[in-house]
């Protein structure tokens, strides 16, 4: 009985130890399974999609390598977690990304891992026109876009034109006609397939104004020779004696058809035609003196007031006045500002 006893006491220890030592076993044959997930790309919001990162389905908050601020679509970045056991690589799977190195050392494991960032390209903030005749699509810079897609539209919603760009503006002045308003959508697109894997083409914006003021003929072609330049209209015909509108600017043209350069005299109103032959308007410096020129383009004198609460004098012949008084009263600094 003695015997039976002591012998059932160490079968009950022998027992109990095989336990212990299947369940250990069973333990360090768990494996460890990192998931690195961004939802579905259709569900992807606008900027960069940082991922949920999971150990058999319990959520971790790795270390990353960089900031989240300074990942980059593309650009690979690594991770870190921590956890408790210790762990081999063949214990470890990583999906989403890419395993780098297991790092087993009293009782924890430090697992490292490959992340590529993703992200769907935001909308352009703002799109609208940048020059005055209205003809130059514009928009503010997409983060991470290299390409926009641009559709020109007719007012009545009428498909006109479809273009790619690199730039933040296009001109858009050989789709439109005179007399017409047009409007046009933007939107930030992946550059090529390459870059399908960790980018989606961002929102549409439509442009902010769809009026388009008078551009005039652009129908005609300029010639060009030792004189000067000469406009051929549509009809074959030389432009002569007469204002012209052409592509949103003004030009002059003399009795002999070419556009005029530099001080033009009219019905007793002076213009300014640049170098380049178009009409100037606003603040122009011309050799070292500013004169001003109305919304018509003839010449100011006198008193203007070009923003509110600024206020010049503009002499007779046009030039500026600085650095003295006017009427005796009004003291003008040397930008020409009245010092109320």
């Amino acid at each position: 009985m003695r015997w039976m006893k002591g012998k059932g006491i160490w079968l009950f220890f022998l027992c109990t130890g095989i336990l212990l030592a299947t369940a250990m076993s069973s333990l360090a044959s768990v494996d460890l399974k990192i998931r690195l997930e961004n939802g579905r790309r259709s569900d992807w919001t606008d900027g960069i999609q940082t991922p949920t990162v999971t150990v058999n389905y319990s959520e971790e908050n790795p270390d990353w390598n960089k900031p989240e601020d300074e990942w980059k679509p593309g650009k690979k970045i690594t991770g870190s977690i921590r956890v408790s056991g210790n762990y081999q690589t063949s214990d470890c799977t990583v999906y989403g990304g890419k395993l780098i190195s297991v790092r087993a050392e009293n009782g924890e494991t430090v697992i490292r891992f490959s992340y590529i960032p993703v992200a769907k390209l935001e909308c352009p903030e703002r799109a609208g026109w940048s020059d005055n005749t209205k003809t130059k699509a514009s928009w503010k810079k997409v983060p991470f876009a290299s390409r926009y897609q641009v559709v020109l539209y007719k007012e009545g919603g009428i498909w006109l034109k479809s273009l790619t760009t690199s730039s933040t503006s296009v001109d858009l002045m050989e789709y439109l006609d005179d007399g017409n308003k047009y409007y046009y959508t933007v939107k930030a697109i992946v550059k090529n397939s390459s870059e399908d894997d960790y980018l989606k083409e961002g929102d549409t914006m439509t442009s902010d104004d769809s009026v388009v003021q008078e551009i005039g003929d652009n129908k005609g072609i300029w010639i060009n020779n030792e004189k000067g330049k000469r406009y051929r209209a549509e009809d074959g015909e030389y432009v002569k004696n007469s204002w012209k509108m052409i592509t949103g600017d003004w030009y002059y043209f003399d009795q002999d058809g070419y556009a005029v350069t530099g001080w033009l005299e009219l019905l007793d109103k002076w213009y300014y035609m640049g170098n380049d032959s178009k009409l100037k308007k606003d603040w122009q410096q011309i050799g070292e003196t500013w004169y001003y020129f109305n919304t018509d383009g003839d010449m100011a004198t006198g008193w203007i007031q070009p923003q509110p609460g600024k206020w010049y004098y503009l002499n007779a012949d046009g030039s500026m006045a600085t650095n003295t008084t006017v009427e005796g009263i009004y003291k003008l600094n040397s930008n020409g500002l009245w010092e109320s």
